[in-house]
């Protein structure tokens, strides 16, 4: 248990003035049960955490009132945030277009000549049961909204390669802009699954579900085991190519992440 997240958490809503009206409890999502009834839950970025996912969404299911919802940010991509075979084949093509300053791993503080698909959850419980995630969704609540995103992009722009991009530079965003758009094509084919969500549920079957054409959450869910590409869209790659060429990095300094859309 963080005790330091607890003490700020209880400071931010002092600094609101909200005190009374939050309760923050220590506890297990793993053994957690509902003592009252909720008209709304949110969890960001919290159920790749937990291991007993079935006992958590039983009891969020039977607690929710009628007319509550339960809105959700979380990785839903393969155990352990790794790659499915199909999207590690296109990470490698791209990786190998990178210059050698922009392989550098910060999280792990190595140099990657190839991506390694890295195990998160051999370190606590990071994304211990993410592939798992959506299927229980499913299962246990009706879905209102749905939007699904992602995957191909992931390593470039997360914590561990994302700050070797300059989000001023003409290079680093054409490329960030490619394998966007590539991962976009190869979703919306049906060729790989994306690795976010954002949903809100609820209980009542009788709602519609409002969702992009190529990400409902049954066809978002699961892994695949094709192999097959698309080629990256004209526009893109002929941008690619009249960019000027990166400047090398000094050693192996960190550069600002890019956050948010890539659109």
């Amino acid at each position: 248990m963080n005790e330091t997240l607890l003490e700020q958490g209880q400071l931010a809503a002092a600094g609101h003035g909200i005190s009374d009206q939050v309760n923050i409890v220590r506890g297990d999502f793993n053994e957690w049960r509902p003592a009252c009834e909720y008209d709304g839950v949110i969890a960001m970025e919290a159920l790749h955490h937990v291991l007993n996912l079935e006992g958590l969404l039983a009891g969020l299911r039977e607690s929710l009132r009628p007319g509550g919802c339960f809105v959700i940010s979380d990785m839903i991509g393969r155990n352990g945030h790794l790659r499915w075979p199909e999207a590690l084949l296109i990470v490698h093509e791209f990786w190998r277009k990178l210059p050698p300053s922009y392989r550098y791993n910060h999280q792990l503080q190595r140099y990657e000549e190839l991506f390694e698909d890295w195990d998160c959850s051999q370190v606590g419980f990071e994304g211990v049961r993410s592939q798992d995630i959506l299927p229980l969704l499913i299962e246990n609540f009706h879905f209102e909204r749905f939007v699904a995103f992602g995957n191909v992009i992931d390593p470039f722009v997360d914590r561990s390669f994302g700050h070797n991009f300059d989000a001023a530079a003409e290079w680093d965003r054409a490329f960030i802009d490619l394998v966007h758009q590539r991962d976009e094509e190869e979703i919306a084919a049906g060729r790989i699954k994306p690795t976010h969500m954002y949903a809100v549920l609820g209980t009542a079957a009788d709602q519609p579900t409002i969702f992009l054409a190529h990400s409902a959450p049954h066809f978002a869910s699961g892994g695949l085991t094709r192999r097959t590409k698309v080629q990256p869209g004209r526009r893109i790659r002929k941008a690619i190519r009249k960019t000027s060429q990166p400047k090398p990095m000094n050693g192996t300094r960190g550069r600002t992440a890019l956050n948010g859309s890539l659109k």
